[in-house]
């Protein structure tokens, strides 16, 4: 079974590096930090009902926009969006359902859509990362696929597992969570430049859709275990969801805390952790990567059904995804230093991500 799945800090004066607006110069430029105004907010929709969306929320008046892909293109995104990053100039987002990625300009109008088919057979996009000029993206054929951001042609393709899913790059390297649709235990290590399989790692059990890199250039991952409290289920074999750390420099796996969501900023990770047959597991907490010390994030009760958690980078702003069974999600945020939330708007069903700008 599987399911989708504060401190409000001053803006340090920092640079980092930016991908050039011009895709035909995939060479990263150095930009100022702006402080973001806007997110994009991903929505999948419901199960086969072709609603998935893209909205977005003004983060300084937290308003929230109608459906960005629909007005523009004058048709549903599709069957229930995965994931959506950005690179250069476009956008890239990924439809399971409807087994295609679809590349968007500034204004949300198509440039490129991308059927990902293996013959007839629907070969379901996932989840992607970027990197030096390419963007990657997993699929259940059990393949991460390698897309040409100048040319948007798919340049390649590497088997890594079953069910593959959460992405990261990290150290010239891919980790892909390789679910086994719940019954998988590895990460596969692609490296990025050779584009070739070099490993697989071995985890707990049903690493999903967390895969984050944190400040000290590690890979946080979060395996969902064996839904612990499951009917039928003994204690002694309850695996709970846990959140695992991969040394990128040696590959080597330790395990962290318990977590279900999670997120990074400022060296630190951001947890949202429930258990869902066990309700007394319900925490989120701010856990220190420096000190290995937990710090209380905000009352997880306020929530009904939380699914997810997005930090604005520009800002440490902190939101948190309420998707309630049958009803559109609750965006909370931003959750103040004390834990209180400062404001919440009704998005899509079923959101899955945020993309600050």
């Amino acid at each position: 079974m599987n399911k989708n799945s504060l401190y409000a800090l001053a803006l340090a004066a920092l640079t980092f590096a930016a991908c050039s607006d011009d895709d035909d110069n995939n060479t990263p430029q150095i930009s100022p930090v702006t402080p973001s105004t806007s997110a994009l907010v991903l929505n999948t929709g419901n199960w086969g009902g072709n609603d998935a969306s893209i909205m977005r929320l003004d983060i300084t008046t937290h308003t929230i926009t109608g459906d960005l892909y629909m007005a523009a293109n004058d048709e549903a995104l599709g069957d229930l969006a995965q994931d959506i990053i950005k690179y250069g100039s476009k956008y890239y987002v990924t439809v399971t359902g409807s087994s295609k990625l679809v590349v968007l300009d500034k204004d949300m109008k198509i440039v490129k859509t991308i059927q990902f088919m293996n013959g007839e057979t629907p070969t379901q996009p996932r989840d992607m990362a970027s990197a030096n000029g390419k963007v990657y993206v997993t699929a259940y054929d059990g393949c991460i696929t390698r897309i040409d951001t100048t040319s948007l042609d798919i340049t390649g393709t590497v088997e890594v597992g079953d069910h593959p899913e959460a992405l990261s790059y990290a150290n010239g390297k891919l980790y892909a969570n390789i679910s086994g649709y719940g019954a998988g235990n590895t990460v596969a290590v692609v490296d990025e430049k050779t584009f070739t399989k070099k490993k697989d790692i071995t985890v707990l059990l049903n690493p999903y859709t967390e895969s984050v890199v944190a400040d000290d250039g590690n890979v946080y991952i979060v395996s969902n275990g064996n839904y612990a409290g499951s009917p039928g289920l003994a204690p002694e074999d309850y695996v709970y969801g846990t959140v695992q750390c991969i040394d990128t420099k040696t590959d080597e796996v330790s395990e962290v805390c318990r977590g279900t969501f999670i997120a990074t900023y400022n060296n630190k990770l951001y947890v949202l952790y429930s258990e869902y047959y066990m309700p007394d597991t319900k925490k989120a907490f701010v856990y220190d990567i420096a000190t290995k010390q937990e710090s209380t994030l905000t009352d997880i009760n306020q929530f009904i059904s939380p699914a997810g958690i997005n930090i604005d980078p520009t800002r440490g702003d902190i939101y948190v995804f309420d998707s309630a069974w049958g009803s559109p999600a609750t965006i909370y945020g931003p959750i103040k230093a004390d834990g209180t939330i400062e404001n919440k708007v009704s998005a899509g069903f079923a959101t899955v991500k945020m993309l600050f700008e």
